[in-house]
C-alpha cells in the first residue's frame, strides 16, 4: 500500500472542503489514470469534475497514462474560464 495526496484547486477544493486529499493506493494503482479512478470511487462527489482536470506532478503535466508520481503527489487542475 501507498498513500496517493491529491492537491485540489478552484472548484475541486470546494467540493472536497479542503486543498489536499489522501487514499491508500494499493499496488495495482500503476497510472494517472488508475490513481484518477481510485480517486473517483473514494471522494464521489469529485468524479464528475477528474476528467476535465489537467494532472501535474512537480512542475510538468502528466497524461492519464503516465505512470503514478514516485512521490504519490498529483496536482488537480480544473479548466479554467474567463473573459
Amino acid at each position: 500500500m501507498k498513500t496517493l495526496t491529491f492537491e485540489l484547486f478552484a472548484n475541486l477544493e470546494r467540493l472536497a472542503g479542503a486543498s489536499t486529499c489522501q487514499v491508500e493506493a494499493r499496488d495495482d494503482v500503476l497510472t494517472v489514470a488508475d490513481a484518477l479512478a481510485l480517486l473517483a470511487s473514494e471522494r464521489p462527489e469529485l468524479a464528475s469534475a477528474l476528467d476535465r482536470c489537467a494532472c501535474v506532478s512537480g512542475d510538468s503535466i502528466v497524461r492519464r497514462a503516465d505512470p503514478v508520481p514516485a512521490d504519490g503527489r498529483i496536482a488537480l487542475l480544473p479548466p479554467v474560464a474567463g473573459g
